[in-house]
């Protein structure tokens, strides 16, 4: 029997029960949302940094735009547009980051995280909504309080002390060659002569 032939309703269940049978192996074999490891604070703090330094600067266009050019009104339109976009890809990554995998059941600050998650998430509303700079102050403050709450000292990424010990052995040789470079032109009881390196 072919597909076009299933009466309409067998298909919803059909697709209804494919769908239940994926949700549900997702949950039961689902820890993160990438392979454990993946992940960096750092780099999550940098993207939502810039959010913050995006909006400011697009809802600065934006209340400046005086629509007198075909210019003027499509980077009005772009920045409108890029306004929400950024801010849907913050509270997914809020949400799938923080909430879902960093905020956890039971802790001492649970409850302070999810207020504060869900305080970024509502101005993140805002923000697409509005055209005022206060709500961005009022993000970037709330964010700086956020950040603080997941803090570990002595934290360092793994690439991020690769990197630092490549940079160490490359500042290392390069001392050594100019030691060796060095030499001193002050020779004693000979006469002063010129070196073209």
């Amino acid at each position: 029997m072919s597909y076009r032939k299933i009466p309409a309703f067998l298909k919803r269940v059909i697709c209804s029960t494919a769908f239940a049978s994926v949700l549900f192996h997702g949950q039961l074999s689902a820890h993160c949302q990438m392979p454990c490891g993946i992940y960096h604070d750092d780099m999550v703090y940098d993207l939502i940094d810039q959010y913050v330094e995006t909006m400011y600067k697009g809802i600065s266009v934006i209340n400046n735009n005086k629509f007198t050019t075909p210019k003027e009104k499509n980077e009005f339109i772009r920045w409108v547009m890029e306004k929400d976009k950024a801010s849907d890809q913050m509270a997914k990554l809020i949400t799938e980051y923080f909430l879902q995998q960093k905020i956890k059941a039971g802790e001492d600050d649970t409850v302070k995280r999810l207020v504060s998650a869900h305080q970024l998430l509502f101005l993140l509303v805002a923000i697409k909504q509005n055209t005022n700079l206060e709500l961005v102050k009022t993000f970037s403050t709330e964010w700086d309080k956020f950040k603080l709450m997941f803090h570990r000292e002595d934290y360092e990424c793994e690439i991020d002390k690769l990197k630092l010990e490549a940079r160490a052995k490359q500042k290392a040789a390069l001392e050594k060659a100019e030691k060796s470079h060095t030499h001193d032109h002050d020779h004693d009881g000979e006469q002063a002569h010129n070196h073209t390196h």
